[in-house]
């Protein structure tokens, strides 16, 4: 019996061939809901050929005691992504060895235990190979990507291994593949078929489509806080301020879903359907980026809400209650 992430991937996949189809543009073999031939396969099979080596370049093997992980440089100054849990804590030092097996020195960044998105960077001068990244919302159900790593830690002559796949579900903080993942995966690049980073390799489960990765939109959303190494951890969360929303990211923007009873949110007259549009001055497009605005404040401390109702611009301040102890999945 299939579950409801395989009937809406199915369902979605002819939605986007018809979209294609209206707007007389011909869709390209990895575009397509299903491979319709042996030459669809085959054009898929060149285009991972021919946008793989220049991937392969940037992703490296992250070492840490006697533990191992991977991750993809991003930027010329030497800025690794990896998972938060590959990086554990901030400030530590920390090896990454170079596809050639040649090992750099490096210190872990900030990251968030909510997405598992994790960040390092070189300290040693260098010319680094780099991969892009991709724009907030460009991956989505059923599209074809690949999973790069060092499954199993480095190893020079067997070199970085790669799976193909597709997005099964996408979530706010993570996407889910049929990219099979390996220990020592965690924290490699998941690439869409433009060479573009979408994802970091987080968890895996002993079954084949259960394959989850931090979305890139976790790192854009918290480029800023990563490089000043702040660290989301469930115990900050914990000890953080509390709002006492539930949310859920929509095209409108972050909606408001839920209200706690007796929270700061419901004493400041938020509402079901109010879109949070910044806090403090600070725009706000994620639940991540909510979460962390939230806790890293503090209960007994007030914010400044800015927020849509209707189309109409309001603003609320609102002072922040502690966090219930068994609160609810999603709520800040």
């Amino acid at each position: 019996m299939m579950n409801f992430r395989q009937i809406t991937f199915f369902a979605t996949l002819p939605m986007v061939a018809l979209s294609f189809y209206l707007n007389g543009e011909s869709l390209k073999a990895w575009e397509k809901p299903f491979p319709e031939n042996m030459e669809d396969l085959l054009a898929i099979q060149e285009r991972l050929r021919k946008i793989l080596p220049e991937a392969k370049k940037a992703v490296v093997s992250i070492e840490s005691g006697g533990g191992a992980g991977s991750g993809v440089i991003v930027s010329v100054e030497g800025i690794v992504l990896t998972a938060a849990h590959v990086i554990g804590k901030s400030g530590k030092r920390v090896k990454v060895r170079l596809p050639n097996g040649r090992r750099i020195n490096a210190i872990t960044l900030g990251g968030s235990e909510i997405s598992d998105a994790g960040m390092a960077e070189i300290t040693d001068e260098g010319d680094w190979p780099v991969a892009p990244m991709a724009e907030r919302g460009s991956s989505k159900i059923g599209d074809w990507c690949f999973a790069l790593g060092h499954p199993g830690g480095f190893d020079k002559e067997r070199g970085i291994i790669v799976r193909l796949g597709r997005i099964i579900a996408k979530e706010d903080e993570t996407i889910q593949t049929d990219s099979r993942l390996l220990g020592g995966d965690s924290g490699g690049p998941l690439f869409d078929f433009n060479g573009r980073i979408i994802g970091i390799h987080s968890r895996i489960s002993k079954k084949d489509d259960q394959n989850f990765h931090a979305p890139i939109e976790a790192f854009h959303a918290n480029w800023t806080s990563f490089r000043e190494k702040e660290l989301l951890t469930q115990n900050s969360l914990r000890e953080g301020g509390f709002l006492g929303v539930g949310c859920k990211e929509t095209e409108k923007g972050l909606t408001v879903t839920e209200i706690v009873e007796d929270s700061a949110a419901k004493k400041a007259r938020l509402k079901e359907g109010d879109i949070i549009v910044k806090v403090n001055g600070n725009l706000i497009d994620t639940r991540e980026e909510l979460t962390i605005a939230i806790a890293t404040t503090g209960s007994g401390k007030s914010v400044i809400i800015d927020y849509l109702r209707d189309e109409k611009e309001m603003t609320a301040k609102v002072k922040l209650g502690k966090r219930p102890g068994h609160e609810e999945a999603g709520e800040e």
